[in-house]
């Protein structure tokens, strides 16, 4: 009988308990499955929560660029389509309808309503109604709206205050609303159809898993949008004010514009808010009004062209005479050419005598607005800013100033 090994049980033991150790089939890949299988949704769960909040606020800004440049693309559509219907009616009745002594025969006339629209009527547009817009629309996408007919009512609406309210003219609105029907149609398809899909989709994400900051990140951003509508809404509870409640007075020294053209509600704001020479400096400790102080113009306060023209007229306007026009232009940081100088100012037809300053925007930037991104990127597209400013024929008296922008 042979003799048993001392090892014998462990090696028996172990071949018996091998193929249920580490081999196909075993308990231990069993238990590795179900602890795989059990960990996979957790592990999932964790990351659509664990989400970095920079890739909701990311989210947020690209959708936003997205709404921006598909509303800009419209606001220049809108414009050509505007300027191409209005003028139909023209072409229709009068084929060989002079304009500026050039005859638009056969479709050139239609042809140079676009390129009008386009070139002339776009810009403006661009300028007073793409950020109102952009307001209105990121509502409608804080609020996922994806119905066609609400993008009409927002365009027709802005199309209406963008070409003046011409209720009584039949044409005119017939002409806005199928250009408004064409180019918010055109919006939806570009972005009005999915307006609020991704953040949404977000948000619900960001809510089940607990996590706020991305929320409020994006809350911050509507009110800012909102802070700019209510500054939109400010303004223009002031225009109204100065159309139908009061007009101001033409202040100290009395406001007035070239060839005593009637007053627009802008201007008549701008003479309300700076109805005298004090209200447009800068502030200081010192009594009274020296000559001096009137060169301390407070830009800070400029917001547009009219509350510019509005504030040199009645810094100008109160020295003696034009010798000191030169001084305070430089002052300002505006060149002024020799030819056209306190010393040798232009002489126009009428006797009237004209001092010019110039400014660059390509090389300084805007001179106003002081503040707001957008703002002086609007204020940024022209090269350039002049001012005419235009004596009495004795040169005592300031008549008007005119400011102009150059544009390529």
């Amino acid at each position: 009988m042979p003799k048993a090994s001392p090892f014998r049980p462990f090696v028996e033991e172990t071949a018996v308990q091998e193929p249920h150790g580490r081999g196909a089939g075993s308990n231990h890949d069993r238990f590795s499955d179900a602890a795989a299988e059990r960990s996979s949704p957790s592990l999932s769960r964790f990351c659509e929560t664990q989400q970095s909040p920079w890739t909701l606020i990311m989210a947020i800004l690209i959708r936003l660029l997205r709404v921006a440049f598909v509303t800009i693309l419209c606001i220049v559509i809108f414009a050509a389509l505007f300027e191409f219907l209005n003028a139909i009616p023209t072409y229709l009745f009068l084929p060989d309808h002079l304009e500026g002594g050039v005859a638009y025969r056969s479709g050139m006339m239609l042809l140079g309503a676009l390129w009008w629209g386009v070139v002339f009527r776009a810009p403006g547009y661009l300028f007073y109604g793409t950020v109102p817009l952009l307001i209105v629309l990121a509502v409608t996408e804080w609020r996922s709206l994806k119905s066609w007919p609400v993008y009409l009512a927002v365009w027709f609406v802005a199309g209406l205050a963008a070409t003046g309210l011409s209720l009584l003219n039949p044409l005119r609105i017939a002409a806005v609303l199928l250009a408004a029907a064409a180019t918010s149609y055109l919006y939806w398809l570009l972005a009005g159809k999915s307006a609020g899909d991704r953040l949404q989709g977000r948000w619900r994400r960001e809510r089940n898993g607990g996590f706020k900051f991305a929320n409020y990140a994006a809350y911050a951003v509507l009110a800012y949008l909102a802070y700019q509508l209510a500054g939109y809404v400010y303004h223009g509870g002031k225009l109204i004010w100065v159309t139908v409640v009061s007009e101001p007075e033409p202040g100290t020294p009395p406001f007035q514009v070239q060839f005593k053209r009637p007053l627009t509600a802008s201007q008549k704001v701008a003479m309300m808010d700076f109805p005298d020479p004090g209200s447009c400096l800068r502030k200081s400790e010192t009594e009274g009004l020296p000559l001096d102080r009137l060169k301390e113009m407070d830009w800070d306060r400029i917001d547009n062209k009219d509350e510019a023209d509005v504030c040199m007229f009645r810094l100008l306007g109160s020295y003696p005479n034009l010798s000191y026009a030169t001084d305070w232009f430089e002052a300002q940081g505006f060149d002024v050419s020799a030819n056209f100088s306190s010393a040798r100012p232009n002489i126009e037809q009428d006797g009237t005598q004209r001092v010019s300053a110039g400014y660059s925007i390509r090389k300084n930037g805007p001179k106003f607005p002081t503040t707001g991104i957008v703002r002086r990127a609007f204020r940024s597209i022209p090269y350039g800013m002049s001012v005419n400013a235009t004596w009495s024929k004795d040169g005592q008296q300031l008549l008007w100033v005119e400011t102009g922008f150059s544009t390529l």
